[in-house]
């Protein structure tokens, strides 16, 4: 059914015909421009780092300065993606931006005839802000589209789909790479495309979304208006955003330098790019393993525990993975920090949507939180490996990165203990989540 078609039924009078559509109806559409747009960004960015680094030959720094830059742009883009979701609605921005990005995709060509690093530079910032905006807008349509779906399954759904993209792109980037440079910026400019052409298709008319379809959650957890229950759901989108900001900052000095720590710990990945490709993955891969247990346990809903303890798992096994230069070891830390990003993640991502019903507002400060991380992490990292990638290049990466991670983990822990509430207000949860039992004395 098209969406002239949807919308002429939705217009039209009662009868059989006009029962609730499908979740996969409605939703699924959202899904699968979410994974077609995650797969090209992925693939882009990725790809434009290893350019740098393979056929420019440019310095360890001047890659991890090109993530900085990817950072810095984001923020200021990310908080007016949110404020363009609203004005313009989700379906009009998502449709607009991925029609967008096939043209900033084919501009990014020109980075293949003049093959300078600031060209790549110059090229990467226009699909940088084409990109952001469509991932506030999708996270909002999600929200308030109608269907049966619980708003934690939806969302749960949501990093699947960005988490597979994720996955696929980092498995396959090595591959392409091999066949030509140019498939960083065509294969994107295909997929996005592609989104493009799903949304005009299929997302459901702006006329069927609204605050008035976003579904209640499990375990009275949709019972905001009670005070004690939203003071401790904010306070924990605070620190679930704190994280977050923590996890890409972790990410993305992980990203610039992963294919360098497989080559250092693997002879057989220093000698193929596409090898170093496949070990790299692992992480994604488990990434995307995390969100899939976040879908089917909520038990961490508004649980400070698995949140703080999530943090600790993702600094301890970063700071491994570049102290430590065995392909084992790697590997297996690459688990423990894929599995940490999907919890912080899936924490920033439905408190932000629960606590706002789903305003484009809160969507773009999810998405701004990210830039910050992603400016952080590579500024650090380039500043403290100070032009070279060698073994004490990463300890002192390791080192300077882990410091801000701990300091981060004590201002969420500051905010956790802001959140303990008087006795004479304890609500049944403020102890260990919203729906937990009464009578623990409001300790998170």
């Amino acid at each position: 059914m098209s969406t002239a078609e949807l919308a002429a039924r939705t217009a039209s009078g009662g009868g059989e015909e006009d029962r609730p559509l499908p979740d996969i109806r409605t939703l699924g559409p959202w899904y699968l421009a979410e994974f077609l747009c995650s797969y090209a960004a992925t693939l882009f960015t990725v790809g434009c780092y290893d350019y740098a680094t393979d056929f420019l030959k440019a310095s360890p720094s001047s890659r991890l300065w090109l993530s900085a830059g990817w950072g810095l742009a984001y923020i200021p883009i990310a908080l007016l993606a949110g404020k363009i979701s609203e004005k313009w609605g989700p379906r009009l921005a998502v449709l607009v931006m991925t029609t967008a990005c096939v043209a900033t995709c084919s501009l990014a060509l020109a980075a293949l005839a003049v093959p300078m690093i600031w060209m790549l530079a110059l090229v990467m910032l226009p699909y940088n802000y084409t990109s952001t905006t469509i991932w506030p807008a999708i996270e909002s349509a999600l929200t308030r589209t109608p269907g049966k779906m619980r708003l934690s399954t939806r969302m749960a759904l949501f990093n699947l789909s960005w988490g597979s993209a994720g996955f696929a792109a980092f498995f396959t980037h090595g591959a392409l790479e091999r066949v030509w440079w140019g498939t960083i910026f065509a294969v994107p400019a295909i997929s996005c495309g592609c989104a493009a052409l799903v949304t005009w298709k299929w997302g459901i008319p702006a006329s069927m979304m609204g605050r008035e379809h976003v579904p209640d959650d499990e375990g009275g957890e949709h019972e905001l208006e009670v005070p004690g229950m939203r003071r401790r759901a904010e306070a924990m989108l605070k620190m679930a955003w704190v994280g977050n900001a923590l996890a890409y900052t972790a990410i993305y000095v992980l990203i610039p330098v992963m294919t360098k720590l497989a080559q250092m710990a693997s002879p057989l990945a220093a000698r193929n790019l596409a090898i170093a490709g496949f070990i790299t993955a692992t992480w994604s891969f488990m990434r995307f393993a995390g969100f899939a247990t976040m879908w089917k346990w909520s038990g961490w809903h508004y649980k400070v525990r698995y949140l703080m303890g999530a943090q600790t798992a993702l600094a301890l096994s970063f700071l491994g993975m570049l102290l430590i230069h065995n392909l084992a070891v790697i590997i297996a830390l690459q688990v423990v920090f894929g599995f940490s990003v999907a919890l912080i993640y899936s924490s920033s991502l439905y408190y932000a949507m629960h606590v706002s019903s789903g305003h484009g507002g809160h969507a773009g400060i999810h998405e701004a939180v990210i830039g910050t991380g992603v400016m952080l992490g590579p500024t650090i990292g380039a500043l403290a490996g100070t032009g070279e990638l060698g073994v004490g290049a990463m300890q002192r990466i390791g080192l300077g990165v882990t410091t801000v991670l701990v300091l981060g983990i004590g201002v969420q822990g500051w905010l956790a203990l802001k959140m303990r509430t008087p006795h004479s207000e304890k609500l049944k949860g403020d102890a260990d989540g919203i729906a937990a039992p009464s009578g623990t004395g409001g300790v998170p």
